[in-house]
């Protein structure tokens, strides 16, 4: 019986301390919607974002509104406060970012940890959200 109650605090544990799978979408501007151009840039550089998002939507290199991807995968935490997390949960390996600017400004921000390799299926679903978010339908 001890056990199995040790299991069911572990289990509970893991349950509330395991990292979310929703992305932080954060809107500056509510009234600033239906962006009709963005410009893309990719810092670091890097094909697999370029290549998916070029084929997602057609960017506009003249656009004003720019928006900035990027993404890391394989992140290991060696802190010592992050021990108890990194052991008992699925502490992120990784993150896709997505943000508009307008001269500088921030417009718009998506960020999600992901607990894999950023695949290009994420970075899909992190623009759609995007799209969904700020862009009128392209023609």
């Amino acid at each position: 019986m001890k056990q199995f109650i040790y299991f069911l605090s572990l289990s509970f544990l893991l349950l509330i301390s395991a990292c979310s799978d929703n992305a932080t979408v954060i809107q500056y501007d509510k009234s600033l919607q239906q962006l009709s151009c963005l410009r893309l840039v990719i810092f670091p550089p890097d094909k697999l974002i370029s290549h998916t998002l070029t084929d997602l939507y057609d960017f506009d290199n003249n656009c004003s509104y720019e928006l900035q991807v990027s993404r890391k995968s394989g992140i290991t935490c060696n802190s010592n406060q992050n021990a108890d997390k990194k052991a008992l949960s699925n502490f992120p390996t990784g993150y896709i970012r997505m943000d508009i600017y307008k001269n500088h400004k921030p417009l718009y921000s998506y960020y999600k940890d992901v607990n894999c390799k950023v695949s290009k299926e994420i970075i899909k679903d992190a623009f759609q959200q995007l799209k969904r978010d700020m862009l009128k339908e392209q023609k």
